[in-house]
């Protein structure tokens, strides 16, 4: 309760548009911390100072840790006023500047530290760094040269030997001992579908299976960490695990990645919002613990356990934990043994999981990020509704409704990334329209449609780039700075990656194609081929472009169990890329389809049963 008095009195001193907690977590203290943008930019142009950049997000450990021991250190304190202009930048508002500065600078770990010279170009990096290594960093003058840009990759023709190549390129990245991330697992698995590549398909499945078994998993309470070691929950993460999972159990059958999948959307309905509504940003890795000399920041106490807890809370039962999980420390996490396990946790494990989240739930919960981000909003929406069960369609409407509400303006036509006011990206638009897509698929409800399309329009207008065939990003980074941004699939999918679906979807339900999908591959053909790990997203996309799209129309009575069972039976068989659109047999809801989908007024119902036409290219049939 004091922390959050004491929050209030922050936000309460600072403008109305500086609201996410990275920045107004840093008001009062010693350094005199200003956020990103142009006042802070111009003033190290007025008085010639190097600009201190400190990159992080309020629910990251170590980016706090450095904050309250580096950064308040009396001499850095001294140093930073005199000689910078110290700057935060939050990663969740802009996240293309943040990883464009990070893999220039080679830094994969938060927090990410840079000395800026004039033109915003990095001189020198670092990651977390101690009082006394930020001494050095700042009086080390010699030690900055200027770190090279990326260069571009060229345009080139994709082909089936583009796939061959993306698949080689992920094999070596998995042969020098990293596993597969949910993206490249999903690009795989689509593959292998198209090829009938059974022992690929068994490799990308066993990747996502030990994974959830892992400690970047909360085996007790759901969801998934950042990292192992990491344990901020970001919300576009939840999402894509949840999609990747669900897809996953779709084009296998396996109960355990579907399991996997409503646990994560499960954490996230439960702990990620406060209302019916929009889901906040993240949750934090830390929480205030209360210890022998008052309450202190815990990395990670919320989700720890040990053998004695376990054993006063389950008495005899709780044999069948440790047999299963690895508890190797006094205050440690609960980790599967093996992935195989995994159905006994949906299975006889089950109670006694839901008693241990019982009281996981009563601890001193960790805070969260309060900002909504419209483009990791869209995301959940995509999961949520792609699971096609009442409740969760529920909690999709709400939050779209909510998103809506808060981050645009339909009298300007303009999005806004967060609540906090910052520009939206071209992410943010793609991850939405793919969010209301996959709503009106399940909802059947032609409002989704409409908004989906005024959103894919508005993304057009403001980042389609007809002379490289490509969305631009959208960044505020100076123009002579973006050619450190590399857009990459490896935690998030990319914007072109979601807009080349987005674009075939839409063109399938009002039959017609779109020029503009060949032209997005076409322009990352040569990075595709060169580099095609990072892209995994991309092209499964491009697997996804060689499945012939269809639209499946039911019509007839909705309140007839005839017509509902129909559209059971019709979503039955997992198939990428087929919309359902469901037509009422008369009256006002029919219009409203007709009006979105003028083609579907020739589609007659049937006065006595429902029917369904199967829809490709020009032609439908019963």
């Amino acid at each position: 309760m004091l922390r959050r008095l004491l929050l209030v009195v922050l936000f309460a001193a600072l403008p109305a548009n500086a609201t996410t907690r990275w920045f107004t977590e840093r008001a009062g203290a010693p350094v005199r911390w200003m956020e990103w943008g142009s006042a802070a930019i111009e003033r190290a142009k007025t008085e010639k100072r190097q600009i201190l950049l400190s990159i992080g997000f309020a629910s990251s450990w170590e980016a706090l840790r450095m904050h309250r021991e580096a950064f308040s250190d009396e001499r850095n304190v001294k140093t930073l006023n005199a000689y910078f202009v110290p700057v935060v930048l939050d990663r969740i508002e802009h996240p293309e500047i943040a990883e464009a500065y990070e893999r220039v600078a080679g830094v994969e770990t938060l927090p990410v530290n840079l000395i800026l010279g004039a033109n915003l170009e990095p001189l020198a990096a670092s990651g977390f760094m101690d009082a006394h290594e930020l001494q050095r960093f700042l009086v080390s003058t010699s030690e900055r040269p200027a770190l090279k840009t990326l260069e571009p990759r060229s345009p080139f023709e994709v082909e089936a030997g583009t796939m061959e190549a993306v698949v080689d390129a992920i094999g070596a990245k998995y042969a020098q001992g990293k596993s597969f991330d949910p993206l490249t697992a999903a690009f795989l698995l689509r593959y292998s579908a198209r090829m009938n590549h059974a022992p690929l398909r068994e490799l990308a499945v066993s990747s996502l299976r030990a994974r959830a078994a892992s400690a970047v998993r909360d085996q007790i309470g759901g969801g998934f960490h950042r990292c192992i070691g990491c344990f901020e929950k970001l919300l576009g993460e939840q999402a894509v695990h949840a999609l990747v999972y669900l897809e996953a159990a779709r084009m296998t059958g396996d109960q355990d990645l579907e399991f996997v999948a409503r646990t994560t959307l499960d954490y996230v309905v439960r702990d990620l919002r406060v209302t019916p509504g929009a889901f906040e940003a993240s949750q934090d890795a830390h929480s205030l613990v209360p210890l022998n000399g008052g309450p202190q920041y815990v990395d990670g106490a919320f989700y720890r356990w040990n053998k004695e807890e376990i054993t006063r809370l389950l008495g005899e039962h709780a044999g069948k934990i440790f047999s299963l999980y690895s508890l190797k420390e006094t205050d440690a996490l609960p980790v599967l043994s093996e992935p195989r396990f995994l159905k006994e946790t949906r299975d006889e494990l089950a109670p006694l999981l839901q008693k241990l989240m019982s009281v996981q739930q009563r601890r001193p919960e960790p805070f969260r990020e309060h900002l909504v981000v419209a483009g990791w909003n869209g995301l959940m929406i995509s999961a949520l509704a792609r699971f096609n069960e009442v409740e969760y369609v529920k909690a999709a409407s709400h939050a779209a409704t909510d998103t809506l509400a808060k981050l645009w303006d339909a009298k300007t036509r303009t999005l806004v990334r967060t609540d906090s006011r910052a520009p939206a990206l071209a992410e943010d638009y793609a991850y939405l329209v793919q969010g209301l897509l996959d709503l009106f698929d399940a909802s059947y409800d032609a409002k989704w449609l409409d908004l989906a399309r005024t959103l894919q329009a508005r993304q057009d207008e403001l980042f389609w780039d007809a002379s490289t065939g490509r969305y631009r990003t959208g960044t505020t980074l100076p123009e002579a700075l973006r050619g450190m941004i590399v857009e990459s699939d490896e935690t998030l999918p990319s914007v072109n990656a979601v807009a080349a679906v987005n674009l075939m979807r839409l063109a399938a339900l009002a039959r017609t194609t779109d020029e503009r999908v060949p032209m997005i591959f076409h322009s990352f053909g040569g990075r595709l081929r060169g580099d095609g790990a990072r892209l995994p997203q991309l092209a499964a996309a491009y697997e996804l472009s060689l499945v012939t799209p269809r639209v499946v129309v039911v019509t007839g009575d909705p309140r007839k169990d005839a017509t509902q069972q129909l559209l059971v039976d019709v979503r039955a068989k997992y198939e990428p890329m087929r919309a359902i659109v469901f037509l009422p047999h008369k009256g006002a809801p029919r219009d409203r389809v007709v009006k979105s989908l003028p083609w579907t007024a020739a589609l007659a119902p049937d006065p006595e049963m429902p029917l369904s036409y199967d829809c490709a290219g020009s032609e439908c049939r019963k």
